[in-house]
This record gives C-alpha cells, sequence and structure tokens, in this order.
C-alpha cells in the first residue's frame, strides 16, 4: 500500500528523512552490540581472572605456610603479608586471564553462530575486533597500574611485616641446611627441630678485624627481651678458633662450656630495608635509577639488568593487549569452536608464552643478553602470528 507524502513536504526531504532514520537505528544497533561484546569479554575475563587467581594466591600461602606458618608467626602478621602478596598476583593473572578469557567468550560467539550472523548481517571483523581489543587495553591499563603503583608499595609495607614477624619469631630467620648472611656475619646450620639447631657454624670478625670461627653441635634459639636483639643462639660446649688477619701464623684456640651469641637487630635490619631492588620499584623512580648509574659509569652488566627490569614492568602488563589480539585471530580464524577448547588453547599459549620469558630473562641473567629484547620477544612473537592469522580480515 503506497504511502502518500504531506503536501508541505518534497519526495527528497522525505526520503532523506528515512535516511536519517535508518543510520540512527543502525547507531543505536552497533553501540547495544558494541557493549553486549565488552559485557561478554569481561565476563569471561573476570571468571578466568578468579580462576588463576585463586592458583596464584594458593601457591603464596603455601610458600607462606612453609616459611611463617611452619614457625609459628603471629596470624595477623600473616594475613598481612598475604595482604601485601595480592598486587603482584594481580600483575601476573590478569594477561593471562585476558587470553583465556577471550579464547573462551569468542569461542561461545563462534559456537552459537553468533559472529557468523553479525557477519551474514554486515558487519565487518573489524568492528568486532574493536571491543575485543578495548577490553585488552583496559586490562593491561589496569595490569600496569598494579604493577607500577600497589607492588611497590606493597613490598615495602611486606618488608616491615616479614621484619615484624623476624623480630617477633627468632627462628624465622634461620632455615635447615642453610647459610645466611648479614652485614657481619655467616651462619651455617644444620638441622632445626624444637627450637634447637644441630651443628651450628658462625663466621663473623672481631673489633681488631680478626676473623672469628664459632662452632658447636648444638645450640638453642631463645627470644630476647632487649628489642636490638634479634634472637640468642644458646650454644653448648662450643669451640672458638681466632685468626690473625696480620699474621696467618697466629691462631688463638678456645673451648668452653656454654656461650650465648646474640643475633643484633642492625646486623640484619639493612636486608630488610635498605635493599630495595628494580623489581620493587616504580617505573619512573627505576628509570631515574638507571640515569643515575649511567652517570656513575655503573656496570654495563648491572645497567643491563636494571633495563631488563625496567621493560618487564611494561611488557607483562601491556602483554594482555597482545594476547586478546592473538586470541581475536585465532577465533577469527577457525581454530576455537567452543569455550572448552578456547580454555585449554589458553592454558598452552600462557605455559609457551611464561617459559619463552623466563627463558630469556634465564639469558639475561647468566649470558648477559640484551635486557630489552628479552622482555619484549614474547609479545613480538605474538603480535606476529596475530597478523599471520588474520590476514585479509583485517582489510575486509
Amino acid at each position: 500500500m503506497a504511502t502518500a507524502l504531506p503536501a508541505s513536504h518534497s519526495a527528497y526531504e522525505y526520503f532523506c528523512g528515512v535516511s536519517e532514520i535508518n543510520e540512527n537505528m543502525r547507531g543505536i544497533r552497533q553501540k547495544l552490540l558494541f557493549l553486549y561484546i565488552v559485557k561478554e569479554m569481561l565476563l569471561y575475563f573476570f571468571v578466568c581472572f578468579l580462576f588463576l587467581f585463586f592458583i596464584f594466591f594458593v601457591n603464596n600461602i603455601l610458600l607462606l605456610a612453609e616459611d611463617v606458618l611452619s614457625k609459628q608467626a603471629p596470624f595477623k602478621d600473616v594475613a598481612l603479608l598475604m595482604l601485601y602478596s595480592l598486587p603482584a598476583v594481580i600483575a601476573n593473572a590478569a594477561p593471562f586471564a585476558a587470553l583465556i578469557g577471550t579464547l573462551m567468550g569468542i569461542g561461545r560467539f563462534v559456537s552459537d553462530l553468533e559472529f557468523l550472523s553479525m557477519n551474514a548481517l554486515g558487519i565487518s571483523p573489524r568492528f568486532l575486533m574493536v571491543p575485543v581489543l578495548l577490553v585488552g587495553l583496559l586490562v593491561s591499563i589496569v595490569s600496569f597500574f598494579t604493577n607500577d603503583v600497589l607492588l611497590p608499595a606493597s613490598a615495602v609495607n611486606f618488608r616491615r611485616v616479614y621484619w615484624n614477624i623476624a623480630t617477633s619469631t627468632p627462628a624465622l630467620e634461620l632455615a635447615s641446611y642453610s647459610v645466611k648472611r648479614n652485614r657481619n656475619a655467616v651462619v651455617v646450620t644444620g638441622l632445626i627441630k624444637d627450637g634447637r639447631i644441630h651443628n651450628l657454624l658462625i663466621v663473623d670478625k672481631n673489633a681488631d678485624k680478626a676473623f672469628r670461627i664459632l662452632g658447636t653441635q648444638t645450640a638453642e634459639i631463645e627470644k630476647s627481651d632487649d628489642p636490638s636483639i634479634v634472637m640468642s643462639l644458646k650454644m653448648m660446649h662450643p669451640h672458638l678458633l681466632i685468626l690473625d688477619s696480620s699474621d696467618k701464623k697466629k691462631y688463638d684456640a678456645v673451648n668452653g662450656e656454654a656461650v650465648t651469641y646474640n643475633v643484633l637487630a642492625k646486623s640484619i635490619r639493612s636486608s630488610y630495608f635498605n635493599s630495595i631492588g628494580p623489581s620493587e620499584m616504580s617505573s619512573f623512580d627505576l628509570y631515574k635509577d638507571i640515569k643515575e648509574k649511567q652517570t656513575q659509569d655503573e656496570d654495563k652488566r648491572i645497567l643491563n639488568l636494571y633495563w631488563m627490569e625496567f621493560h618487564k614492568k611494561f611488557s607483562i602488563p601491556f602483554g594482555a593487549f597482545f594476547f586478546v589480539l592473538l586470541a581475536f585471530a585465532i577465533s577469527s580464524a577457525g581454530k576455537v569452536h567452543n569455550q572448552g577448547a578456547g580454555f585449554f588453547l589458553g592454558l598452552l599459549i600462557a605455559v609457551a608464552y611464561w617459559a619463552l620469558f623466563m627463558g630469556g630473562q634465564t639469558l639475561c641473567l647468566r649470558l648477559n643478553w640484551n635486557g630489552t629484547s628479552a622482555m619484549w620477544v614474547p609479545n613480538i612473537m605474538v603480535f606476529a602470528a596475530s597478523v599471520v592469522l588474520l590476514g585479509k580480515k583485517l582489510f575486509r
């Protein structure tokens, strides 16, 4: 049935109005579709993030249980340690959650034929890729903020709480069959059980810079009421050997019934508060530190390690963006047909990426490989694979 045109409007104006309405409707539909894809991607990201967060967090709990809880440290301080370890867990879990979540989400779109329906309606792959990449960029920014702002702050608090535990739980500073070094001494321990050390050797220097070697078969770990003393080692039947630094032929040997060796707080405090490494700095502070070391002609190997840590602060968080791009490329190439396949494929890619990343870091540490390259090669490989898989889809 034909529709009569209003007398006051020309045919041209009428069809222009209809065209404008169609354009507005199209814009509304695209907006709804955009938000729908973003919502689905975020949903799958959060599900995968909780899964990976649980794994990393449980791993931290097991490590704390071995080092701290097993030595009867205060539960309140242990809970604070767990709290301050959360930024590291979040920073590591987020990029891989973006990868697995995107593969699972797009896998559902493919299995439910939603992407096929969208393509049939004339929606280009480039439009579908925009909300997916936007989610990846958002995850990268949040992960970078966590890694660059929250992690350094939590590292300082972690050290402070750990110091409080160490001073309240003397046994925490010692471990069975280990070598502990502080500013003034080296402590070698055998089996530690029930507050007793079996076979203990201490090497330090006296006021005259002479080496002292103090050893015993049995020593008890005692807590001191003096805040300047972390712990006291009550040694039974000790043997002391003093070596004269000026004359190697001279030495003194002393045997005794018992002796108490006090571990001073100032001798180990520096290991908690004065040795903040590059991984615990913000990117801005680390960059300033690198520039300062360059003016001081610092060793090239040290500078390379610092540059590695600097680029690591960017490569891991923004790896989420490259992961999402790869996940979209794999799904667009028809390699993922359901959520289960996306989940297992995501895990395999995450393991391969982490192995490549850690391998590059090891080469940097041991063979002085370029730190910048070591941190960015995995992301470059992920990006290259994404471009190859996407192919002509980007230009349709």
